[in-house]
């Protein structure tokens, strides 16, 4: 089964707005396939406001598997972020990091942001 990084943007509206409203995620959820990478966790960690979102992030943590950032993982990220310079995006380093975890993994990249959506369309 294809695991599937899931983007902070993806967690946000989720958790604002239930499952309801994001029905790719609710199928990820069950079948085991969501993932989460260091700059997602950190991400939405640095969002916490209370006890109650920090359990609801550890229940992520614990039902969610983990994608390393590696050596590969920042090869790439210098790579993409090149390709995206040199075609006039202006990307976060946090998005071109979680793209190229999600091209080094073979994951799918589930999320809602514009930048995202650039950065997996590249060839590099």
């Amino acid at each position: 089964m294809m695991k599937i990084l899931v983007d902070s943007s993806c967690w946000i509206d989720f958790f604002r707005d239930g499952i309801a409203r994001n029905p790719a995620l609710e199928n990820a959820i069950r079948r085991h396939q969501a993932m989460l990478c260091p700059v997602v966790w950190a991400e939405l960690w640095s969002g916490v406001r209370g006890k109650r979102e920090e359990a609801t992030l550890k229940n992520l943590l614990e039902c969610c598997g983990w994608l390393d950032i590696d050596d590969k993982t920042w090869s790439i990220t210098a790579e993409l972020r090149r390709a995206a310079r040199q075609q006039g995006l202006n990307c976060p380093l946090a998005d071109v990091l979680i793209a190229a975890c999600a091209r080094r993994h073979g994951v799918e990249l589930l999320h809602s942001d514009k930048h995202l959506t650039a950065l997996m369309k590249l060839k590099f």
